[in-house]
């Protein structure tokens, strides 16, 4: 891991499980969404790139990127299915709500409380 701040790394972790518990939700209710798991496997993948340090230069250029994707794949699939659920007799999808709401707040803030990275 590169030099991050506790807090970072912490936000970082956290953006890992709301993408893990979103996908495991997908998976116990079969209601496997390959859109929604590949916006999943965006935020996991830049998280863990950055951790790691393979993301140095244009940090913030990279995390911002990775943040519209998913936020542009996630509009796609509302756009394709609805904002209701019809597997659960036509209700909203609160918990999509929920759940990219907490990860582009927790990715807002990993982006911009983390300090430019360099090695």
């Amino acid at each position: 891991m590169i030099n991050l701040s506790n807090s970072s790394k912490w936000f970082g972790f956290a953006i890992i499980l709301v993408q893990l518990f979103d996908a495991a939700i997908h998976i116990a209710t079969e209601q496997f969404e390959p859109i929604r798991i590949t916006a999943n496997v965006i935020i996991i993948v830049w998280i863990i790139a950055t951790l790691t340090g393979w993301i140095k230069e244009r940090f913030r250029s990279y995390s911002l990127a990775a943040i519209g994707v998913y936020l542009l794949l996630n509009l796609i699939f509302l756009a394709q299915n609805g904002l209701t659920n019809p597997e659960q007799g036509g209700a909203l999808r609160t918990t999509l709500f929920l759940l990219v709401f907490l990860t582009v707040a927790l990715s807002a803030l990993f982006t911009f409380r983390t300090p430019a990275i360099s090695d």
